[in-house]
């Protein structure tokens, strides 16, 4: 009779017990090509107004094209810095 009710504890109490979601990780995609780096624009030699209109064209250039790497990496990694 005591080794009945013993079982009855253990069981009802393994019963209450909620299971854990269980966590699998997933495979995500990565783009495997690189994306072409930007032809940068020749900065004159002569006059500055073109120069820093060229110098302001390629800084731009630079940063989209370190915006999309970064973008690429956040993908690959599965979230957002």
């Amino acid at each position: 009779m005591r080794t009945a009710l013993l079982l009855a504890c253990m069981l009802a109490g393994c019963a209450a017990r909620a299971p854990l979601p269980e966590m699998l990780p997933l495979a995500v995609p990565c783009i495997s090509s690189r994306p072409a780096a930007p032809s940068l624009p020749v900065v004159p030699s002569m006059g500055i107004y073109p120069q820093v209109q060229a110098l302001l064209a390629r800084d731009k250039l630079r940063a989209a094209y370190e915006q999309e790497l970064e973008a690429l990496v956040d993908a690959c990694a599965g979230g957002s810095s």
